[in-house]
């Protein structure tokens, strides 16, 4: 996806087909084809300290987002370092905006993913941008790649070429895309060898993975120096998030790549056309579901589209409904405290799936513990369908209860009995044996 950045630019909207496949009715028997239903890991998986991120943060550049970021447990922020804007002109550079962007996120101790994109006008005969880079004109993007991977070696730590490519926004063919991701990369690694190297940066296509795509990447050459791949898990709801995830997992694993996947967008619109849109009153939930799901699944970094709203907002637009919070001029929390429960006390963390011990529980039921190297513990827990009433037994101290909507915070016991539904219950404490969990007025 794409959207303004820095201040200047232009909007671009998705159209339609993009979506396509969510809108074809009595299809759902082809969805089932085309996702296939890879298992989760079954062996503990370790959360990476710095899994969690935002796309379009940090452009502000002021102390009050950079706190809320702070708060909100970023470590990863994404943007998108436009050619138009830096060689507006042919030879006539500007790095300006970007240094004060890249400036300020150092300064406030954030990792950078820099996307390399798109074309510019100049270099079209009728002088109007569409999305390509006919082949004549590569040497003058692996030039703005060049200049641009220069200027700022050792501030950018990853960088990823292109965005979305088999979606609207490269109007080539396959190859011709291939073919300069190819070029791009070698240019990038004889500037910087040590910088993170991303591949891919693919959403589902209208019937799917884009197979021919991943393969070709992979089969060109294009990713021999990549250091990971970047996918876009967007889907309907968090469990098929999660399995498209784990479908594209498996389509990589041929290549060595399942544990080298970054997922450097993953989100859902509140409002607007868009079949993926959910309501605000549900977003905290998919929020914690999504993250969860993906995490355990083996994720390597899981950034969040996107942080703000704009202020103003067109009802039809889902581009505009995507944020954590309303927006620059209004930091209400629509899900940015969900966000900030599992950026904070997932990173680093241990899940353990064959705990908490559970006796009698339905095949409906979800439960995710994490085991902290300090002592931190976390179960975060949540039932589809109906509520169940459990109690919750285990040792330890500072047994905490975390609404997932206001971020407030409730003391407990280690024997409260929890009503668990669709709404996931989000409990930390520290220290003790494992945990077990039944069903209240059992035994």
């Amino acid at each position: 996806m794409r959207s303004e950045e820095l201040g200047i630019g232009f909007r671009f909207h998705l159209r339609l087909a993009k979506y396509a496949l969510f809108l074809i009715p009595n299809f759902s028997f082809l969805i089932i084809l085309l996702i296939a239903c890879a298992s989760a890991p079954s062996d503990p998986v370790v959360i990476p300290e710095d899994i969690a991120g935002i796309v379009h943060a940090g452009q502000t550049n002021t102390t009050q987002e950079y706190a809320l970021l702070d708060r909100m447990g970023v470590n990863w922020i994404l943007t998108t370092f436009y050619w138009r804007l830096i060689e507006g002109e042919e030879g006539k550079w500007n790095f300006v905006d970007y240094d004060k962007y890249v400036d300020t996120a150092k300064a406030a101790g954030k990792k950078i993913i820099g996307i390399l994109a798109y074309d510019v006008s100049w270099i079209h005969k009728d002088g109007k941008a569409r999305d390509y880079i006919p082949p004549d004109k590569v040497p003058l993007f692996l030039n703005y790649v060049q200049k641009t991977t220069a200027h700022f070696k050792g501030r950018v730590d990853a960088w990823c070429i292109w965005n979305e490519p088999n979606t609207i926004f490269w109007n080539g063919s396959r190859g011709e895309y291939l073919s300069l991701t190819r070029r791009a990369s070698d240019v990038l690694r004889e500037i910087d060898s040590e910088v993170i190297l991303l591949g891919g940066s693919f959403n589902r296509g209208i019937f799917g993975l884009p197979a021919a795509y991943i393969k070709g990447l992979f089969e060109s050459g294009a990713m021999d120096k990549a250091d990971a791949i970047a996918f876009h898990p967007y889907e309907l709801n968090p469990n098929r998030t999660t399995r498209l995830y784990m479908e594209f997992r498996a389509m990589v694993a041929k290549y060595g790549f399942e544990d080298r996947i970054w997922l450097t967008e993953a989100g859902y619109p509140t409002g607007g056309w868009y079949p993926t849109a959910v309501s605000e009153k549900k977003f905290p939930a998919y929020i914690v579901k999504t993250f969860v799901g993906l995490a355990t699944s083996g994720a390597k970094k899981i950034l969040w589209y996107q942080l703000f709203d704009p202020v103003k907002r067109v009802k039809s637009d889902s581009e505009d409904y995507f944020g954590l919070i309303r927006s620059r001029d209004d930091y209400t929390s629509k899900g940015a405290e969900a966000f900030r429960l599992c950026a904070v006390y997932l990173p680093g963390a241990t899940y353990r799936p064959e705990f908490p011990l559970q006796k009698n529980l339905p095949g409906s039921f979800h439960s995710f513990y994490f085991e902290q190297p300090s002592g931190g513990r976390t179960l975060v827990l949540w039932k589809d369908g109906s509520t169940i009433n459990l109690i919750l037994q285990a040792s330890g101290n500072d047994y905490t209860r975390h609404d997932i909507v206001t971020g407030n915070a409730e003391a407990i016991s280690a024997q409260t009995p929890i009503v668990v539904g669709n709404v996931p219950v989000f409990i930390t404490w520290q220290g003790g044996e494992i945990p077990s969990l039944r069903i209240s007025g059992s035994r």
